[in-house]
């Protein structure tokens, strides 16, 4: 391997380290320098191939198939998928109106989140309102046992409500993730 060619691989190992994690950004070089060296063995010049790839158009028509292949596990690798591809949908002048529905559905995610956490924080504080209330009732013992067991019921079922609730958002989440990158890689291929 030619020392242009070694500076080149270097070159685009350092701008997909900025986007990507290390298994994929390995992926992707090995990918490419697998490419160049079977066109070498072709008979083609070095610089005339490497001519061909420019190292900011790789990155970014890779991003969109990248992040359709991420396993996005946890939530800070969901996040910076999500943030991903956001900025390269709104790098394309033809992808912003897709850019804009897909900050669209984001906000809407979001604010599932949010209401989720205000279920669980609101659930809390009416129990301990309702505990409060239950010890200055003047309620018989089995009224009070059917009312706390009650309310204990109440209490998981929101709690159980808000979890789906966190869930199916961080799901569709992911599901959007794939749908706009599927879009937008498609879109990256028919320029």
């Amino acid at each position: 391997m030619s020392e242009h060619m070694k500076n080149w691989l270097r070159d685009l190992e350092n701008a997909l380290s900025k986007k990507f994690y290390k298994d994929e950004v390995s992926d992707i070089v090995s990918y490419y320098q697998e490419m160049i060296e079977e066109r070498l063995s072709g008979g083609e010049k070095l610089e005339v191939i490497l001519e061909e790839y420019d190292i900011k158009d790789i990155v970014k028509t890779m991003t969109p198939d990248v992040l359709v292949k991420r396993k996005n596990d946890t939530y800070p690798r969901l996040a910076k998928s999500v943030k991903q591809l956001l900025v390269t949908l709104l790098s394309t002048p033809l992808l912003i109106p897709i850019a804009v529905i897909y900050a669209s559905l984001l906000i809407f995610a979001f604010s599932m989140i949010v209401v989720s956490g205000i279920l669980v924080i609101s659930t809390f504080v009416g129990f301990v309102g309702f505990s409060l209330d239950f010890f200055t009732t003047s309620l018989s013992i089995p009224n009070l046992m059917v009312l706390g067991g009650f309310s204990l019921m109440m209490v998981s079922m929101l709690l159980l409500a808000s979890i789906w609730i966190y869930q199916m958002t961080i799901w569709t989440s992911k599901q959007m993730l794939i749908l706009f990158s599927k879009i937008a890689k498609k879109a990256g291929e028919t320029q």
